[in-house]
């Protein structure tokens, strides 16, 4: 029996699983081929057992979250992609010394921990306010919003250590952390919760702070077409943000295919309705030759390739 198979035999109703499931209908950019197998745990200990039965059988896997920086290529991925949305638990667990610990699993949407807060009159995550994705994600890239970065409000990480087995706790420590950089980033970690240091607030205060960053991102073009958001990484070595470098290498608007840099901002790429994996892996590629070529400047993606053809 083929392993994917096999999975749900050996797991039985503590998942769901989706055979050759379109991975356009999993990432925010609505690009991408099949998974052979879309697999949904339950819960953090069904996550791990599945991600050890998968290591015993050699089987690849890739771990999903919201799926809002992730481009899948055309010719699908192999082995099972592990979703974390439906292990989505928000809770407040206590005040220590005026700071109000908000613990989130890593599947649950920015939206969602956003109106958790609003709803109890938590403050300290308005910024992230209509971010796509969920908190697991946004610890993995060390999500940074309106000059404020996930590092800042992290008390620590339950994740599973690939490497030993086990589920471990990390304690947050500053040397680990830099700009969209996590220590998780290693590919020997699964993110499962974060703990997250709060404050008490005003309730009209947040709703009115969630609202305008809502708005905001509105404003800015965000939701209008299929997109990752930003692309790049911004680099102060270079003296501009990366937007600006692209814009004035006169690429704003320009096309591949279906995906076009946005005619609004240089550093979103969006999905104008028929965009391929391939276009939006090739214009990455044409708009990083180009700055090079104009600046000498080294364009670092922040969006993740994975798939056939892109994995190496």
């Amino acid at each position: 029996m083929n392993t994917l198979r096999k999975i749900e035999e050996k797991f039985n109703t503590n998942i769901k699983i989706l055979y050759d499931e379109p991975m356009s209908e999993h990432t925010t950019f609505k690009v991408g081929g099949k998974a052979e197998a879309f697999i949904k745990p339950e819960s953090v200990e069904v996550l791990g057992q599945l991600v050890s039965f998968l290591q015993t059988e050699k089987q690849r896997f890739f771990i999903l979250g919201g799926g809002s920086n992730l481009v899948v290529s055309d010719d699908g991925i192999d082995g099972a992609v592990i979703c974390t949305r439906s292990m989505n638990k928000i809770e407040l667990l206590q005040e220590v010394q005026g700071t109000l610990l908000l613990r989130c699993a890593a599947g649950a949407l920015m939206d969602d921990v956003a109106a958790f807060c609003e709803a109890n009159s938590i403050s300290g995550l308005e910024t992230f306010s209509g971010l796509p994705g969920t908190i697991g994600g946004a610890v993995y890239m060390n999500a940074r919003c309106y000059e404020c970065s996930i590092s800042d409000v992290l008390q620590s990480v339950r994740f599973f250590n690939i490497s030993t087995g086990k589920i471990e706790t990390y304690s947050f420590n500053t040397s680990d952390w830099a700009y969209k950089k996590s220590p998780f980033q290693n590919g020997e970690s699964i993110i499962l919760e974060a703990t997250l240091k709060c404050k008490k607030g005003s309730a009209a205060e947040i709703k009115a702070q969630n609202a305008h960053f809502v708005e905001d991102r509105k404003s800015k073009g965000h939701f209008k077409f299929p997109s990752a958001g930003s692309v790049f990484k911004n680099n102060h070595d270079f003296g501009s943000p990366s937007g600006k470098i692209i814009d004035q290498a006169g690429l704003r608007g320009f096309s591949i295919g279906g995906a076009q840099v946005a005619p609004w901002h240089g550093n979103f790429i969006i999905n104008t309705g028929n965009a391929t994996a391939k276009d939006i892996h090739d214009l990455v590629l044409y708009i990083t030759e180009k700055v090079r070529q104009q600046t000498g400047f080294e364009l670092e993606p922040e969006i993740i390739f994975t798939g056939r053809g892109f994995d190496s």
